[in-house]
């Protein structure tokens, strides 16, 4: 797990809250997550999450199976046991994954996911992304993927805002400075405005 916690939990970059936040409102439990790295997190909220990657070290972290499980055994916030999949693959090539089969994907810091991958959701699913490199725009452009929500990271909390419009995404501007030092060293700075799609056909 050191790499995850290197690249995740020491930046305080997991964004559970952001997890927890969307299972509670809308619950679900199985997720895609393509071009995933090694942000585990989600596993913690969702009992089955296929992760889906194409680099060495991510598929190398994935190998080592025990310590995952033993991680997300000990900090999950469900009772059944968790499933965790990862697939190595580049994912806007079609995955080795039923159609209409996943009550969330997840879009975050990746790009180029809503076009190919948006077919792996159920009729009725979410797609979450935080339009960093415009997927959040991508999927404005599909007659199947209607806008939710939105949600944003106030007073040190995510809330969920179902008045989401359109034209905040076409003029949405992005902040390229994540990371500010801080009392621990180097750590990550929430400045996302998040959007929920949800699949209607």
């Amino acid at each position: 797990m050191h790499l995850y916690e290197s690249t995740y939990k020491s930046l305080h970059f997991e964004r559970a809250g952001l997890f927890k936040t969307v299972q509670e409102k809308y619950k679900g439990k199985d997720v895609l997550y393509p071009g995933s790295s090694v942000h585990v997190t989600p596993s913690l909220y969702f009992p089955h999450v296929v992760y889906v990657d194409q680099s060495e070290a991510t598929a190398q972290f994935f190998a080592s199976e025990r310590p995952i499980a033993e991680f997300v055994s000990r900090n999950k916030h469900y009772e059944q046991s968790a499933y965790i999949r990862f697939v190595r693959q580049d994912y806007s090539q079609p995955l080795p994954l039923r159609e209409e089969s996943f009550d969330l994907l997840l879009a975050l810091f990746a790009g180029g996911i809503a076009t190919p991958c948006y077919k792996y959701l159920k009729i009725g699913g979410l797609l979450l992304t935080n339009n960093h490199q415009g997927d959040a725009a991508d999927a404005l452009q599909h007659a199947d993927l209607q806008l939710a929500a939105k949600i944003v990271f106030q007073r040190q909390a995510y809330a969920i805002s179902e008045d989401a419009h359109e034209q905040e995404i076409s003029r949405q501007k992005f902040s390229t400075q994540y990371l500010k030092q801080a009392d621990q060293g180097i750590a990550y700075v929430e400045y996302e405005t998040y959007y929920l799609f949800r699949r209607t056909r």
